[in-house]
C-alpha cells in the first residue's frame, strides 16, 4: 500500500483477481456491483478495526489516555468516526473513507491541544490506523473477486 494523502490497495493478489474479472466481462462491462461490493467489504473490515482496536496490519492500537482514565476503547468515545465510514463505488475503482475533520490526525498521527504560549494547538496524537486492508480484507476481496469471476465466466 502507498500513502500519500490517499491509501491505495496494491495487493498482488488482488489486483490478479481484478484484471482476471476485466478480461472475463464482455468489452465494456460495468464494474460498479463489483466495486460496491468490494467498498462493502473493505467498509466492515475498517469498522471491525474500531473493536479490535488494530491497524490494518494486525498492531494493537496504542491506548489513548481517555481511554485509560475512563476504562473505555480509544477513538470510540461517541462512535462518531466509526460510524462515519463509507465508500463510494464507480465502474473501475472504489474509495473508502470518511469526511469527519478529526480523521487523519487518528490516522496519521499529528499535533494538538493547545499552547500557553501561542495558543495553538500542540500535543502530539500518536498514529491508530483504521483505514487499509488487513489480510482477513484482502481474503474477503478475493473471495468476492473469485465470485464475480466464476458467475462470468458461466455466462
Amino acid at each position: 500500500m502507498a500513502i500519500d494523502g490517499k491509501i491505495r490497495m496494491q495487493d498482488t493478489g488482488v489486483r490478479a483477481a481484478l484484471d482476471r474479472l476485466v478480461r472475463a466481462l464482455p468489452l465494456g462491462g460495468d464494474m460498479t456491483p463489483v466495486m460496491r461490493d468490494l467498498g462493502r467489504a473493505l467498509k466492515t473490515g475498517t469498522q471491525l478495526r474500531f473493536r479490535a482496536q488494530q491497524s490494518p496490519e494486525g498492531t494493537s492500537w496504542q491506548p489513548s489516555l481517555r481511554a485509560l482514565a475512563e476504562g473505555g476503547q480509544t477513538l470510540r468515545l461517541t462512535g462518531r468516526l466509526r460510524n462515519s465510514i463509507t465508500f463510494a463505488a464507480t465502474k473501475n475503482s472504489v474509495e473508502v473513507g470518511t469526511n469527519v475533520v478529526y480523521a487523519a490526525i487518528h490516522q496519521f498521527g499529528g499535533k494538538a491541544g493547545r499552547s500557553r504560549k501561542t495558543g495553538l494547538l500542540q500535543h502530539l496524537i500518536v498514529p491508530r490506523p483504521y483505514l487499509g486492508a488487513s489480510e482477513a480484507d484482502k481474503t474477503e476481496l478475493l473471495r468476492i473477486l473469485n465470485g464475480y469471476i466464476g458467475r462470468a465466466w458461466s455466462l
